[in-house]
């Protein structure tokens, strides 16, 4: 009888061991949780991560707060190592804690110590009135309206879908440089607003257009030098011949300038186009005209580099009187001329020689191409002043008479 006894106690002293030691691994506390970190973020949006926490039945609750120090509880029983949440404030910071707990039914929850505390923030909302402030040949400057709770702005190009940051600032402009002066160079140009808490960047991530941006046919530079000015038609009744030149890329219009044989300016204007009309333009001096073009923005009107200096004169009028076998040419002086060259042709077109260069404002003609003029044939004749000062001296048209 005392053997049974002696047996039982036994059994019952490994009981109470084995409910003892189910008792304290119940009560084994998660570990601290670490290594929280935003990953996302929108206007109204932030998701978080951390490091999972080693155990059977592991949850996580979160925690939230706008001030760092007065935390809710936002979700008490998250299965994953994330989070996130929506309908946020854009532009601001968000405080988060996270804590692991060890669950069972028959015990209930087992928390473990609070994280260290996160601050987050979620992405200001689009900047405002994007526009173009200033502009040289080769740069843009753009200015904008900051966005409330950015910190900094990112300021994009996109290329062909691409998108590059081109520069970062604090302020509410930023100069783009890297144009070369062609249209089909530039891009689609907008500005990302960022907020930056810790080591985070919360950007927003909205598409160039629900940003704002200028188009590569809003973007004006400053146009570059004219070239090529030159002349196609003039009217001596009329007094007026036609200047043309290249056209410039990014021109709202050109302005020239007119001066006469001794310098001095007598005529300005505008041109809509590469071609315009120069008006009181008289047969018996010498001019020179300058051309630039420019854009206009923001209530800016900016202006390329003039061209160079083009001299020109329209070709005198020849009188022509018929003496025998000779013709006698005359014409009035052209003032700033340094001297005169007759052509002759039998045709009216082409066929021109040159008879001879000389000061006088008259010449007797008896020969062409070492023969003698001949009564029963038509020459046609011009007269080209020349000057100096100028690589191109003459308007390159003829005034053709028999």
């Amino acid at each position: 009888m005392k053997r049974v006894i002696k047996v039982l106690s036994s059994v019952a002293v490994l009981a109470v061991m084995m409910f003892a030691m189910q008792i304290m691994v119940m009560a084994a506390t998660p570990a601290k949780v670490t290594g929280v970190k935003q990953i996302t973020a929108a206007t109204n949006k932030i998701e978080v991560e951390w490091e999972a926490v080693f155990g059977e039945n592991i949850y996580y609750e979160v925690s939230m707060s706008t001030d760092g120090s007065t935390f809710s509880v936002v979700e008490d029983r998250q299965s994953s190592n994330k989070y996130y949440t929506y309908n946020l404030a854009a532009g601001k910071t968000y405080y988060i804690r996270v804590r692991a707990m060890e669950y069972s039914y028959s015990s209930g929850a087992t928390y473990g110590e609070y994280s260290d505390v996160l601050a987050v923030a979620t992405a200001p909302e689009a900047v405002t009135n994007l526009r173009q402030t200033n502009a040289t040949t080769s740069s843009i400057t753009i200015s904008w309206t900051k966005s409330d709770g950015a910190t900094s702005y990112e300021v994009c190009k996109e290329i062909d879908n691409n998108e590059y940051v081109v520069g970062t600032t604090t302020g509410a402009s930023y100069t783009v440089t890297g144009f070369n002066n062609k249209i089909d160079n530039s891009a689609y140009i907008y500005v990302r607003p960022v907020r930056t808490v810790g080591s985070y960047n919360a950007k927003n991530t909205s598409g160039m257009y629900s940003l704002g941006c200028l188009s590569k046919y809003d973007i004006k530079l400053v146009p570059s030098k004219v070239y090529n000015v030159h002349f196609t038609y003039y009217w001596s009744n009329l007094k007026e011949v036609c200047m043309e030149f290249d056209r410039t890329e990014y021109s709202d219009g050109y302005v020239y300038e007119l001066y006469n044989y001794k310098n001095k300016k007598i005529s300005s204007g505008t041109a809509s186009s590469s071609a315009t009309y120069l008006k009181n333009i008289t047969d018996t001096q010498f001019y020179k005209v300058r051309v630039r073009s420019y854009v206009t923005f923001n209530k800016k009107t900016l202006y390329g580099a003039w061209s160079d200096y083009v001299i020109f004169s329209q070709q005198p009028k020849v009188n022509i009187k018929a003496s025998g076998s000779a013709l006698k040419l005359s014409w009035k002086k052209v003032k700033g001329a340094k001297s005169y060259t007759v052509y002759m042709s039998t045709k009216q077109k082409s066929g021109y020689k040159k008879i001879k260069t000389f000061k006088k404002t008259s010449l007797k003609v008896t020969k062409f191409k070492k023969k003698k003029l001949s009564k029963k044939k038509t020459y046609y004749v011009y007269v080209v002043a020349n000057t100096k000062g100028g690589k191109t001296p003459a308007i390159n048209c003829y005034y053709l008479i028999r």
